[in-house]
């Protein structure tokens, strides 16, 4: 059959499993987009410190690390469909006791909880997207990742700020929460009944739990011997530039309720108005990149992003936090789907479960240090500095 050059054959990939995990994410990320960007607000106001902030994403990151090594394993054997929607619905579950958490300290239960089972189904998560893709649209793929499921929720961090100044954060996150569920499970169903598997000569798993432990350090440590050098040199780069977001993040909405003065519905347009640039300048951006090269976007987002640091600090005003975000939201946009694109192109295909699995354990331990970090600094510093 002839590969289709027509504008309309370009897409063609989004009828498969890509177009499945665009709606389903979607449709989570509906009531998810309410929850995220509050998080932060939503532990202080349930009697959490800043650092307890810090503390129960680093729960979370010690959590994954076996749950995650494992799903990689089980993304090789057993196959990508039957990991990523029988968690799904385990996720979806488990909102709920966010949603009624009655003090901080059930967060961190809820947090093990989600750390053990996205832990195990992300591996599958990113190697069925990454088989679902070619070369030639791999960075336009993961631009629409990023890009799509934001679409559905884009009103929503906007909608919900309006609702907690109104009635207060504690009553507007329950709801959000408790939204969560009933979308999320709707997500995971068009997941069990609509995704293909892509993983054809998986091997199974027939063998006792200390046997498949020891064979699962085995498969990584072959998987760790077959990633290039180049691969270990954007790791170790893309390691740094996660621990200073890490450090920052998490506090960009306290920073800028606590010390700057914005409103809840204020950080809700401004995050209404990131996802609207990722939504404009992704897509052709990563288009580009799919046609030039990765490294012409990758390098000069290493230089926007600390620029764009430095603006959100000295900001003193709405506008000030809005310049700020959308900055770090170009950066963003110029070289995410390039960095996410290059890691799988330099990844075996019969190694990318364990790949992803090392990459998410890596990722996760770094962003949980990160956020005790910031925590302390700037439950310590800041509250120093406060008048």
């Amino acid at each position: 059959m002839i590969k289709s050059d027509s504008p309309a054959g370009r897409w063609d990939f989004l009828k498969g499993n890509i177009g499945v995990m665009l709606l389903s994410s979607g449709l989570w990320n509906i009531a998810g987009s309410m929850t995220w960007p509050f998080y932060a607000l939503y532990v202080l106001e349930l009697g959490g410190r800043h650092i307890d902030i810090g503390l129960i994403s680093a729960v979370g990151a010690i959590t994954r690390i076996v749950p995650t090594l494992f799903g990689g394993y089980l993304a090789d054997t057993l196959g990508r469909k039957k990991i990523l929607y029988s968690m799904s619905f385990f996720l979806a579950l488990n909102t709920l006791m966010f949603a009624y958490a009655p003090d901080f300290r059930f967060l961190f239960l809820a947090t093990i909880l989600e750390a053990l089972f996205s832990g195990i189904r992300d591996p599958a998560f990113m190697s069925l997207l990454a088989d679902s893709t070619t070369p030639d649209n791999r960075a336009t793929t993961m631009a629409l990742w990023q890009v799509v499921p934001s679409l559905f929720g884009l009103l929503s961090p906007y909608a919900i700020g309006l609702v907690m100044d109104v009635r207060g954060i504690l009553p507007a996150m329950r709801f959000a929460y408790t939204l969560t569920f009933l979308l999320a499970t709707v997500a995971s169903f068009l997941r069990y009944r609509y995704l293909e598997e892509t993983l054809e000569n998986g091997k199974g798993v027939s063998m006792s739990p200390k046997t498949a432990a020891r064979e699962i350090l085995s498969d990584f440590t072959e998987t760790l011997r077959n990633l290039p050098k180049a691969l270990w040199t954007f790791l170790v780069i893309d390691f740094v530039f996660t621990f200073a977001w890490a450090v920052a993040e998490p506090y960009f909405v306290t920073y800028a309720k606590e010390e700057v003065g914005v409103l809840a519905s204020q950080w809700g347009a401004i995050t209404v108005i990131v996802m609207i640039a990722r939504l404009v300048l992704m897509p052709p951006l990563a288009r580009a990149s799919d046609k030039h090269g990765r490294m012409k976007f990758i390098i000069p987002t290493m230089f926007l992003w600390p620029v764009s640091f430095f603006l959100f600090a000295v900001a003193g005003s709405y506008q000030g936090i809005l310049t700020a975000r959308l900055l770090l939201a170009v950066a963003g946009c110029i070289g995410d789907p390039a960095w996410e694109a290059i890691f799988y192109d330099y990844s075996p295909k019969e190694h990318r479960g364990r790949f992803s699995a090392i990459a998410q354990v890596s990722w996760s331990l770094i962003w949980g240090a990160g956020n005790v970090v910031g925590g302390a600094m700037y439950q310590e510093t800041w509250a120093t500095l406060r008048p």
